[in-house]
């Protein structure tokens, strides 16, 4: 039996196992995107969970505000009252500017809350979509190892199929050799056999024919005996 026989076997099962470390590799990529999508999503959901607690608190604190606004506009009434100023003039403005720096400060509140939000909003947006991108790489990642899994597996039914062929070419040249011309017809009959498998096996990717292995000898034993068959059917 040649060499190309357990040199096919032997790159069968090399393609097996690259196939086998492929689809692994393939499954980690997309479990690994899977994990960082999962770690983006739940970043972006603290950053939403924090902004509607800070609007909670925002409008807490623009309540207490109107509450302080309401009593400091009293306070300067009762203030005016007693000062016996009118509701024109100087008691008049000391209440306007004391209800005006609340205005002013509810208005600075409703700006920076609404800046806050924005920011919030587009950071937990970027954040699910930073997520969705790295499960997208991963998912192309992913698919690019199947496809070499694929290849390999394809490679290994090559290599194994070309082994089979060889070693049958072998066997049924050795016999019909043997019958027609004994001992000697039957090492012909199996070095046509090899020369069989070598030429089968070079039309297929993933054997050693295919990567330079070919046995130049047998092929052209093949080739003789083919010859001489031929010749001696015609002269018949």
């Amino acid at each position: 039996m040649g060499g190309q026989v357990f040199g096919n076997f032997g790159m069968a099962a090399s393609h097996k196992s690259a196939s086998a470390v492929s689809q692994s590799n393939a499954r980690v990529a997309l479990a690994q995107g899977r994990a960082k999508r999962g770690q983006a999503y739940g970043h972006a959901a603290r950053v939403e969970l924090e902004n509607e607690v800070a609007g909670e608190q925002a409008a807490e604190n623009m309540s207490r505000l109107r509450k302080a606004q309401r009593q400091a506009g009293a306070a300067a009434r009762v203030s005016r009252a007693a000062s016996g100023f009118s509701t024109e003039g100087s008691g008049s403005q000391a209440e306007v500017s004391v209800l005006s720096r609340y205005e002013q400060a509810a208005a600075d509140m409703v700006h920076a809350r609404s800046l806050a939000d924005v920011s919030a909003r587009f950071n937990a947006t970027m954040q699910r979509r930073a997520g969705d991108i790295a499960l997208q790489g991963a998912a192309a990642e992913a698919e690019h190892d199947m496809y070499e899994a694929r290849i390999a597996r394809m490679k290994a039914h090559n290599a194994q199929q070309a082994a089979w062929v060889s070693l049958g070419a072998q066997a049924v040249g050795a016999v019909v050799g043997g019958i027609a011309g004994g001992w000697e017809g039957a090492m012909q009959g199996f070095k046509a056999g090899e020369g069989v498998g070598s030429i089968y096996g070079a039309a297929l990717p993933g054997t050693v024919e295919s990567q330079g292995g070919r046995n130049k000898q047998s092929e052209a034993d093949f080739s003789a005996i083919l010859s001489k068959g031929l010749e001696m059917w015609l002269g018949k």
